[in-house]
């Protein structure tokens, strides 16, 4: 055959026999060759996000781009919180720093002034007291008593010194409870006759007030503790020419005055004011508003009455002082620090005196009750003489447990009924 004759057309070519007789398209779909491909979808290719990247500091940045960095990467709450805390640092600075300034104004213990009594003093004739008298009043203040304290009192001392005579012309206890929410002023009476241990030299019989002069503040506080059984924490001195500047700087204060009073002041002016002015207006029957000068001249009168009268002027002044301090401006208090501060010995510590400003605003020292009292009271001693000098003869077991009663609620003093008091 030739190749002409072996020609097929290509569609012939589909309908080649198969060695079944079979052709190609008419086998069925199950049956075709296993070798033939399927076609998968390919499959969904997850999206890629990429990675924020990281900007590495470097080692040579500065404070401020660190401050910067952390600043950017706070929310809003973050950065609200942040700069209300921060200026209410600031605040806490500034105000820290002004009451520091001001409390480094006070004198310190160290720096307290010492004077020996120069005032007329018969020493000699005190030894004309029985020697049974001497020896209750010595017993008294060297048994082993404890001195009272407790954690809800706290007992300051405020004296007023006569720097002149050395001698402690006012003796008040300023005692806060914050249990009963009460202060107490209790004024002690500074002829009282009491037993001495000096700093140096022997024990001595003499006033109360002579104790400053014979060693100084430690040994006044001990005579104080030793006769009356309790616990002074702290203490403020103030002489008589810084009393005049508070009352100044408050604009004066208002101050009841009796007729008797009025009179006497009125007529002896010359007698008890320390700068020998002219009185700058006559005292009243009534409520006067008294300058430093004419509420220290009140507070000094003597010869008019008694002891008794005259601590209780003091309280007078001293409670419408701090009537007046509640009512003060910002201004007003700010001018009583810078003018009496640099006046005052005291041995609290900025700490303590911070301490005590935190309690008062905390606790309302300023809204307590004020109670005033004589230490002793008037059916706990009785006037006699030592010598030539006019003192207070104290039953001192019975008025120590009563300041005991008044400024703690109870008292560890017991007394025994059948003894025999000194004032009788």
């Amino acid at each position: 055959m030739s190749k002409q004759d072996d020609y097929q057309p290509r569609h012939a070519s589909s309908q080649r026999s198969t060695s079944s007789g079979k052709t190609a398209r008419n086998i069925p779909q199950k049956q075709r060759s296993s070798t033939k491909p399927t076609y998968k979808k390919p499959a969904k290719k997850k999206k890629q996000t990429a990675e924020p990247v990281r900007k590495t500091r470097s080692k040579k940045e500065t404070f401020g781009d660190k401050l910067k960095y952390f600043w950017r990467h706070r929310t809003k709450k973050q950065k609200t919180i942040i700069i209300v805390v921060a200026l209410l640092i600031v605040v806490l600075l500034v105000v820290g720093i002004f009451v520091w300034s001001k409390l480094s104004l006070l004198g310190t213990a160290d720096e307290e002034p010492v004077a020996e009594v120069t005032e007329e003093v018969d020493m000699e004739g005190l030894e004309d007291l029985a020697d049974a008298l001497n020896g209750i009043i010595k017993n008294w203040a060297q048994n082993d008593e404890k001195k009272m304290s407790s954690k809800d009192v706290k007992n300051i001392l405020l004296i007023g010194l006569d720097s002149v005579s050395g001698c402690t012309d006012s003796m008040i206890i300023a005692s806060v409870n914050e249990k009963t929410q009460k202060i107490t002023l209790a004024s002690l009476y500074r002829d009282s006759y009491t037993y001495i241990v000096p700093k140096k030299g022997s024990p001595t019989y003499g006033k109360l007030n002579w104790a400053y002069s014979k060693g100084g503040i430690s040994v006044l506080l001990s005579t104080i503790e030793n006769n009356y059984k309790v616990k002074i924490d702290d203490y403020a001195i103030v002489n008589y020419q810084t009393f005049p500047k508070v009352i100044n700087a408050l604009g004066g204060v208002d101050v009841y005055v009796t007729e008797k009073e009025a009179t006497f002041l009125n007529e002896t002016w010359y007698e008890w004011s320390l700068t020998g002015n002219a009185q700058p207006k006559p005292y009243v029957t009534g409520t006067n508003h008294l300058d430093g000068e004419m509420a220290l001249t009140f507070c000094r009168i003597r010869k008019l009455d008694s002891d008794i009268n005259r601590t209780e002027r003091q309280r007078r002044v001293i409670t419408s002082t701090l009537s007046s301090m509640k009512n003060a401006s910002l201004s007003q208090l700010n001018n009583v620090v810078n003018n009496v501060f640099p006046y005052i010995t005291t041995d609290m510590s900025k700490t303590t005196i911070l301490g005590y400003a935190g309690d008062a605003i905390t606790s309302g020292w300023l809204k307590y009750d004020i109670e005033q009292m004589a230490v002793p009271s008037e059916k706990l001693c009785k006037s006699g003489y030592a010598g030539s000098q006019w003192i207070w003869i104290v039953d001192y077991p019975a008025a120590a447990q009563e300041l005991q009663k008044t400024l703690y609620g109870t008292t560890t003093i017991e007394i025994d009924p059948d003894r025999v008091s000194v004032l009788y």
